[in-house]
């Protein structure tokens, strides 16, 4: 039923067209266009992201992808081979996310052309999913009728089904001391490096437990290489599938520094904000089954995963949608040895689609 050359032509196009985050407007107009040539009624939000209706039979369900992808992801030149497409090694290829919204566009087109019943569905195109999920955080659910949602952005294995996702909670610590001349006088300075420096040297990074991470991603201090730094600023997370496990390592980022600055008598301003809730389905939740059967009726062993990240499907079910992300089939996103299988594109398309019909009543 799925186009294998519609799905190859499809993502070669999309990877071609720039779309960084904050910048999904050529990727935009040229899914619109295929909406519109298949005669789905389809709106642009304030924030950019899309939203596609079809009619059907039975409960609505959401199918979703993000526009955006990461840098280095300008200017990218695939490489097609029979199966593998993959980047040059200079830039990401980008199929993350756009093997996903590939995949969505073979779906609506082997509908449009089988017409067979199916369920009512949502389209939605998500905006800036790289930097915060920030786009699908701003969806009006007034517009929105599912309840369920498969969002196409999880890697590895084509067959994944993601059960799990972490709470994120982010931290800003900005850490002050008192500039000072690093050789005429440097004892009338507080170095707000060192500062910073000893309070880090007591904190526990990476992994924590099964569950549970921290990482310093950004740290950015002094102005010149001969006087003492008076700021530091330092960017934090600390994740975890239990909240309270999350808050408490917050909780200890926020103790350390307190320490350090009360140490070095120097100042500090620590700002921590929840980056997005946590989701956890039971492999038993109904939901969950209907997936792992249509994986089964495909004689595909269904893979559950619980996710170290976070994607569209913790704005969805922070908003009390069901939602769960399945595989798009590429293999290391984010980096410039990123690639993707037609034949795994192909073989979600036909998931998805299988799903989409098997479950309208």
């Amino acid at each position: 039923m799925i186009d294998e050359k519609f799905i190859r032509e499809t993502f070669l196009n999309l990877v071609a067209i720039d779309s960084p985050s904050g910048h999904e407007n050529g990727v935009s107009d040229f899914i619109l266009e295929h909406l519109q040539e298949a005669g789905v009624k389809v709106s642009k939000d304030a924030s950019g992201n899309l939203i596609g209706k079809i009619a059907g039979t039975g409960k609505p369900l959401i199918l979703s992808a993000h526009m955006d992808t990461v840098e280095p992801g300008r200017n990218i030149k695939a490489i097609a081979g029979k199966d593998v497409i993959r980047s040059t090694g200079d830039t990401i290829l980008g199929a993350d996310d756009k093997a996903g919204i590939t995949e969505i566009l073979s779906v609506l087109k082997t509908l449009r052309e089988s017409k067979k019943q199916h369920r009512p569905l949502e389209i939605i195109f998500t905006v800036e999913e790289e930097t915060g999920i920030n786009g699908v955080s701003k969806l009006d659910l007034k517009k929105i009728a599912s309840k369920e949602a498969l969002v196409v952005d999880a890697s590895g294995l084509a067959e994944t089904i993601v059960t799990a996702s972490p709470f994120i909670f982010v931290m800003d610590v900005e850490i002050r001391g008192r500039a000072a001349h690093a050789g005429n006088s440097p004892e009338k300075g507080i170095s707000s490096i060192q500062v910073a420096a000893d309070a880090i040297r007591s904190l526990k990074l990476g992994r924590i437990d099964s569950e549970t991470t921290n990482n310093i991603g950004i740290i950015r201090g002094g102005e010149i290489r001969n006087g003492v730094p008076a700021l530091t600023l330092i960017h934090a997370e600390a994740r975890s599938h239990k909240l309270e496990k999350a808050k408490r390592e917050v909780e200890k980022y926020k103790q350390a520094f307190e320490k350090s600055v009360k140490k070095y008598d120097a100042k500090m301003k620590f700002k921590v904000y929840l980056a997005c809730s946590g989701f956890k389905y039971s492999e038993n939740d109904e939901f969950v089954r209907s997936l792992s059967r249509e994986w089964t009726k495909m004689k595909k062993k269904p893979h559950f995963k619980k996710a170290g990240g976070a994607s569209d499907a913790n704005g969805f079910a922070a908003k009390g949608i069901k939602a769960v992300p399945i595989g798009y089939g590429g293999k290391n996103p984010h980096a410039v040895n990123e690639s993707v299988r037609v034949s795994d594109m192909k073989k979600i398309a036909q998931f998805i689609t299988n799903f989409i019909i098997n479950t309208s009543k």
